[in-house]
């Protein structure tokens, strides 16, 4: 089934010791059916609270997030959701890590144990299903992540600087990794980064979004032919393009000051 995901007018504020703080303004988004979307943007312009609301993890001030028709109201296994930092349980083995999520939905040990084992698999992990994460290095942790969120079969992937803490060789691996799987799976993933390369490897379209409060700029389709080459004319000058987008704003946020 294809899964689509539409973000209505969103608007998100926060109460401080200053007042209200405008975080995301009048946001409107479709991420398509089996998509592969990045939203980028300056430091602290909202992407991670965008991310999160789509999870359910907030609650948008006003507006309204629909995903197959439903309207989000809270977290639910039908959203995967991966974070910068690993979030394993140290306790668990990393087979018992993948499982948790099938636990939460009660799903028998047999079928529970299968499901695991086959996306250990599909995220090349197979043979550490006895690890305990402290064996693991940053990035077979987070495959272990990626596996988890993929266990339950979430109608969309959500990735909040899932590659942030790892080292460039082991995050272009990460990349080339989820690509494989994103094409195996044909899930939905919304990306947030704050890599204009990694936005140009991954996509198919990549969002920008203003500095605070956050609204969305421009979003351009990545009409570079898969697999891309990260040094190819085509990368560098949609490369560019963003960076130009992203210099603009952070302007704008210098001359607020």
């Amino acid at each position: 089934m294809n899964h689509k995901l539409e973000i209505r007018n969103l608007s998100k504020t926060f109460s401080t010791e200053e007042g209200e703080m405008m975080a995301l303004e009048n946001i409107s988004l479709e991420v398509k059916p089996a998509e592969f979307l990045c939203i980028i943007g300056p430091s602290g312009c909202g992407k991670t609270t965008l991310l999160r609301m789509v999870a359910g993890l907030d609650h948008p001030s006003s507006g309204e997030i629909i995903l197959d028709g439903k309207e989000v109201k809270g977290p639910s296994p039908d959203r995967g959701m991966v974070f910068q930092e690993f979030s394993l349980f140290p306790w668990r083995t990393v087979l018992k890590n993948v499982e948790f999520g099938l636990e939460i939905k009660k799903v028998g040990n047999k079928a529970r144990r299968e499901i695991a084992e086959r996306y250990i698999e599909l995220v090349g992990l197979r043979g550490f299903e006895n690890c305990y994460p402290y064996e693991l290095s940053g990035g077979m942790k987070q495959r272990v992540a990626i596996a988890r969120a993929l266990a339950t079969e979430p109608s969309i992937l959500l990735m909040d600087e899932p590659f942030g803490s790892v080292d460039a060789q082991t995050r272009n691996i990460l990349q080339e990794e989820l690509l494989r799987i994103w094409k195996r799976t044909k899930k939905t993933i919304l990306f947030v980064t704050h890599s204009v390369d990694e936005a140009v490897y991954l996509s198919d379209r990549v969002v920008v979004m203003s500095v605070r409060p956050g609204c969305l700029v421009k979003c351009l389709d990545v009409n570079i032919p898969r697999p891309r080459k990260r040094t190819s004319m085509e990368a560098n000058e949609f490369r560019e393009k963003l960076l130009m987008l992203l210099s603009l704003e952070r302007s704008k946020a210098c001359i607020s000051v």
